[in-house]
């Protein structure tokens, strides 16, 4: 059976590490969250330089790589478009994953925005040094540095804003299956 790279995107604070989680219990399958790899290459690189980019990208490449040769049931990856991602990593990605004969499964999660700065400021947030900041986020937001990559159509698209986290990775799992 071909490795399923579950691609579960989002902004900041829509509950990817959480959903991620709880999915990874449901479904057997591996985490890949983002910080993983984003705190790994900071502590080398400074964020945003150009051999920080290079690495992040290539770590998330080989990861992937490594799982589908593995033979890996699945992998869910967390990810956060921001504007320091190349545009060349999506195109990478799914043509890693379709050349190894993997299957890639594009999930996105959304919340309304008054949660999503709601959520950005806690304290669980901290564990991961992610942004925590409601007016950081705020500019970092008007200068578009969230709307980079261009994200491709998700198969699905999960409102996070009113619903647990348990039933966000229930209904992705059951989509999964189905």
């Amino acid at each position: 059976m071909a490795t399923q790279i579950v691609f579960l995107f989002g902004r900041p604070g829509v509950g990817k590490l959480t959903v991620g989680e709880l999915l990874a219990a449901d479904t057997g399958y591996r985490l890949l969250h983002n910080h993983a790899v984003v705190d790994l290459v900071t502590s080398l690189f400074s964020f945003g330089s150009p051999p920080f980019v290079a690495l992040r990208e290539k770590l998330w490449l080989d990861a992937v790589d490594a799982c589908i040769a593995a033979k890996q049931a699945g992998v869910i990856m967390t990810f956060a478009p921001e504007s320091t991602v190349t545009d060349q990593f999506i195109p990478a990605l799914k043509k890693h994953v379709t050349a190894r004969r993997g299957t890639l499964r594009f999930i996105e999660l959304r919340c309304s925005e008054s949660e999503l700065e709601n959520r950005l400021i806690a304290e669980s947030r901290g564990k991961f040094g992610k942004l925590r900041d409601v007016t950081q986020f705020r500019q970092l937001d008007k200068a578009g540095a969230f709307a980079r990559p261009k994200m491709p159509v998700a198969e699905l698209v999960v409102d996070t804003t009113d619903q647990e986290p348990v039933e966000t990775a229930r209904q992705i799992a059951l989509h999964l299956r189905g």
